[in-house]
Formats: structure tokens, C-alpha cells, sequence
């Protein structure tokens, strides 16, 4: 099978291999599709803090079983899935009280261990997730990227009848924007300075898209929502100057929520929080129940991911990919790595 390794920043490998064998518990499945992810683009240029070289890149996949383990109960070859990447250990404080997602020792395909680009990849029955025959493969490999939303929304708490402001409308930004208001917000807004992605978050159903090129945080909210202001601003631009604007409007007794994944360190006003008492809460990956919860929007078109894939690239294709999406940022929304059809 072939499978591609990154040894080092900016370097591809592609290693033909034996197709893995697998244990009792797990599945082998052939991958369909997988997503690039932006921290996929982090390891790519060596700035990701919490991954070491060489790694097998890939944690938003989609595929077909080919092989079922003994003991893996109903699932059996032909089944349809995803995969939720994570590996933790079930035993520290954390994975106790049912946070698995910041395991003390909490590992991700892709990232600290071997992840989808391959042709067929071996996992534990527990990690896999089927998904509706009427689901695409495309569809599949979003499902990871809407599980952040639906984990994101889920820790936001109860949004019916809030006023919700989405900082920046990427793929996460949008899905996350959508889930919200599949939640029942009052009125969803989502800002960014790039017009294609507001006009694509505006056909995904967003109440409100504005662009903030010329404008700044405080005055959106006060057009968009009057005094009432923002109930939860959500960043998921992961820009310094604009986390700074989020703190300077954030309203007393709101919350701002960081989904957005930061490279280096943020100097915040302290004391506005203080003094204002806002909640700030961050977000680090999803539970199993956000996966479901995805697959369940996006199976009822709740959740729109049509919009969100701007191009596809073969596997064999993949050291195209990542100076391609460098080159092309402003573009590019999703690009979906086609394993096999």
C-alpha cells in the first residue's frame, strides 16, 4: 500500500508498504478521504509546539472497513465510517471525569502518531463511527471538522436566544458559526476581512456575515446586536490583534471562547475580564458525542459542508499540496485529499 510520510518541515516521502494486519479490537480500513487541516500546514512549515518528525499526516478521514477484528461486535466489511483520531489513556484525572479530549497523555493520528495518509489504515474498532450510506466520502472527511463545532458549541453551554459573534469564517469558523445557529442562537454573526468566505457563510445559512476589513469588533456588535451586545464572542481566527479586539468589546458578564489554534503566547488586558466578568474558555478537540452529534446535523442537512471543499488533490499529490495552500489562502477554504474512489 502506499503511504506518505513527512520526515522533516517541507519534506514528503511516499513508502510503499505491506497493507497492515490487524488485532482482535480493531478495523483496517481503506481510507477514501482525508482533509488538510491547518495544523496540518503548522507541521508542513515545523511550527506545530506539540508534534515531533517523522509523522504520518492525516486526522480528518473517511472510508470504508475491509477487514473486522474478532472482537469488534456489529461493525463488518463494506461498513462506512469515520474516525475519531484520539488516543488517550483512560486512567489520568482528566479521561476520569470524562475530559479524554486533554489527556494528560493524549495523542492524535496525524500529529503525535501515524495518521490517514495512506491507502489503508489500522485502528481500534472504538475510534470508528459509521456514517449514512447517503453521506459522501467528501461529507466524511468533514465530519472531524464539524465534531470541533459541534465540541466548541457543546462547551459554549445553552445558546438559545443569544447573541453569538464567529471571528473569522474558514472551515471552522463556518461550521461553527452553523451549529450555532442550528442551537437555537437569536442571531449569529460571523465576521473576516476575506469577502469569499462571508459570501460562502452566507449561502451555509449565517444570519448575519460582515467584513471587518475597514470596521472594528466593537462597532459590528453594536450594529448587529444594539445594547444587548454579544452574549459569547467565539474566536476562530487565531490573530492576536483580533483576540485583543474581542477582549476590548466583550460585554460584562459574557464569554469569550478560543477554538482557535495559536502559535505563540498572547498578551491580554487582564483586568477588563476582571472587571467585566467574563469567562474565558478554551476548546481542545471534541468527545465522541460531538462526533454523533456532526454526523446527525450534517445527515439532516442542518449542517451545510457542501460549500466548504474548494479543491481536491490525489495522494499521490500531496508534496503539491501545501505550497499550493500557502500560495493560495485567501481561496482556499477546504482542500480534501482523494486516497482511492
Amino acid at each position: 500500500m502506499l503511504q506518505v510520510k513527512m520526515p522533516e518541515a517541507f519534506k514528503i516521502e511516499y513508502l510503499e508498504l505491506p497493507v497492515p494486519e490487524i488485532g482482535d479490537d480493531d478495523v483496517l480500513v481503506q481510507m477514501k478521504r482525508v482533509g488538510v487541516c491547518g495544523s496540518d500546514i503548522q507541521i508542513y512549515h515545523g511550527r506545530h509546539k506539540y508534534m515531533k518528525f517523522p509523522v504520518v499526516q492525516g486526522h480528518e478521514g473517511s472510508g470504508v472497513i475491509v477487514k473486522a477484528g474478532a472482537n469488534v461486535g456489529t461493525l463488518k466489511a463494506g461498513d462506512r465510517v469515520t474516525i475519531q483520531p484520539q488516543v488517550f489513556c483512560g486512567e489520568c484525572a482528566p479521561c476520569r471525569s470524562g475530559h479524554y479530549n486533554v489527556c494528560k497523555n493524549l495523542k492524535v493520528y496525524g500529529v503525535h502518531t501515524n495518521g490517514m495518509f495512506a491507502e489503508y489504515f489500522p485502528v481500534p474498532a472504538s475510534k470508528v463511527l459509521l456514517i449514512p450510506e447517503a453521506m459522501s466520502f467528501d461529507e466524511g472527511s468533514l465530519v472531524e471538522p464539524a465534531a470541533v463545532a459541534t465540541g466548541a458549541i457543546r462547551r459554549c453551554g445553552d445558546l438559545s436566544g443569544l447573541n453569538i459573534v464567529v471571528l473569522g469564517a474558514g472551515a471552522i469558523g463556518n461550521l461553527v458559526a452553523q451549529v450555532a445557529v442550528a442551537s437555537g442562537a437569536r442571531k449569529v454573526v460571523i465576521t473576516d476581512i476575506i469577502q469569499k468566505r462571508l459570501d460562502i457563510a452566507a449561502e451555509c445559512g449565517i444570519h448575519a456575515c460582515v467584513n471587518t476589513r475597514d470596521k472594528k469588533l466593537k462597532e459590528v456588535i453594536l450594529e448587529q446586536f444594539g445594547d444587548d451586545e454579544a452574549d459569547i464572542i467565539i474566536d476562530c481566527a487565531g490573530v492576536k490583534a483580533i483576540f485583543n479586539e474581542a477582549v476590548a468589546a466583550a460585554r460584562c458578564s459574557s464569554k469569550i471562547v478560543v477554538v482557535a489554534n495559536y502559535k505563540e503566547p498572547v498578551e491580554i488586558e487582564l483586568p477588563l475580564f476582571q472587571r467585566r466578568e467574563v469567562d474565558m474558555l478554551g476548546i481542545m478537540m471534541y468527545l465522541r458525542e460531538d462526533f454523533e452529534r456532526a454526523i446527525d446535523l450534517m445527515a439532516r442537512k442542518v449542517v451545510n459542508t457542501s460549500l466548504l471543499i474548494s479543491d481536491y488533490f490525489d495522494i499521490r499529490q500531496i508534496d503539491d499540496v501545501y505550497p499550493y495552500i500557502d500560495n493560495n489562502t485567501d481561496t482556499i477554504m477546504k482542500v480534501v485529499i482523494k486516497i482511492s474512489e
